[in-house]
Formats: C-alpha cells, structure tokens, sequence
C-alpha cells in the first residue's frame, strides 16, 4: 500500500492506496486527473540520464544530487535554473530539444506506479480521467506507452499546449474542461509540492502521493 494526504476544504487527511477508489465514490467526484511522472510512472532516473545526457554535449555535469532537488520542475524551469546556477553559457533551448530525443532512448528504464496506474485502469469507463503534467507530450506518451498506459488515457494535458507549468493551475483547469467538469468536482492524483499548489489554486481536491 501507498502512503497518501489528501487535500480537502482546508484540511488534510491521511489516505492509504487501498482507500482510494471508495473515496472517489464516497466524495462523488466526477473526474480525476493524475500527474504522470511520479504518480503514474516511476521515471526519475530515466530523466535525470537524458537531462545529463543533454547538458554533457555541451561540457557539463549533472549532479545527481542538484537534479532530484528540482524534480517537479517542467523542463524549461530545470535547465533555466542549471543556466543561472552552474553553467552560464549553456544554450537552453537546444539542451532542452537534446533531453527530449535523449528520453526517447531511456524511456524503457520507465516502470509503472502500480496503485495509481491500477487505479486509473479501474475508473476507465466509469469517470473522466486525464493526465495533468509539467512535461512535454511526446515525452508523456513515451512515459505511458513504455509502462503500457498509453491505451488508458485519451486527454493529456501538458506544457506542449503553451500553457504554464505548474505551479501554475492552468493545466489542470484545461484538463477539466477538456472532461467538461466543473473544478471543484475533481480529484488530483500528484507527488509534487508544485502540483499540489496547482490543484489547490484550481479549487480542486488533491491526494499528495508520499514517497
């Protein structure tokens, strides 16, 4: 089982996986949206090879250490503070095309979340379900296609729709319209702190998924 804080009305909660499902229907939400990396798709050692990948073409090193204290970060806000912080002359935007190829050839070290990618699998048919991430689309499809999630979901919302990252709630509030629900009808599935504010500005529940 899962360890897991759920946000609600101003309080908070403790919640384990295996009372998941059951809260949905006790709270009657009509729609979740899961974050991809870190909720449904353990992929935190496959980005930090293609982020390290990216920035060693260019003469630099990633320091493990730096990398995992920015996860959360959507990927121009990662390589933007590794510019201001170590490498002042790295060229970002190719550094951010370079970690998106990189992934593609890493993705297979991707493994699924199995509470929530079963859950998700469960409410399939039953709710509206979408993935709400920080991270560009073709990276989230090759996340979910490696961890066979892929068929699951037909909405996912990321920064490849120009909009903000989170902590920012615009891609979550485009999720539930693209689901046709009202923000306060819809439960958040994350593992960041970001996210959580996200939701949280977005008037929307959250269970805070805890490592």
């Amino acid at each position: 089982m899962v360890h897991s804080v759920l946000y609600h009305n101003g309080d908070t909660r403790e919640v384990l996986s295996d009372e998941w499902a059951a809260l949905i229907k006790v709270q009657n939400y009509s729609a979740v949206i899961f974050d991809c990396d870190g909720t449904l798709v353990h992929s935190s050692t496959a980005h930090f090879k293609a982020f390290g990948a990216a920035v060693t073409n260019q003469g630099y090193v990633l320091d493990r250490d730096w990398y995992f204290d920015r996860t959360g970060l959507g990927r121009v806000q990662l390589l933007g503070a590794f510019a201001a912080e170590i490498a002042p002359d790295i060229d970002v935007e190719r550094a951010i095309e370079e970690s998106i190829s990189a992934f593609w050839d890493v993705s297979h070290e991707a493994k699924a979340i199995s509470p929530t990618a079963d859950l998700a699998r469960g409410l399939l048919g039953k709710l509206p379900i979408s993935v709400g991430t920080n991270a560009e689309l073709t990276v989230t499809q090759a996340s979910l296609t490696a961890t066979g999630q892929i068929d699951v979901f037909d909405i996912i919302v990321s920064v490849s729709d120009n909009l903000p990252p989170k902590p920012a709630p615009d891609i979550f509030l485009c999720a539930a319209k693209r689901m046709g629900v009202q923000p306060d009808q819809v439960l958040v599935f994350e593992d960041s702190s970001q996210g959580v504010k996200a939701a949280q500005v977005a008037g929307m529940d959250v269970i805070k998924i805890l490592a």
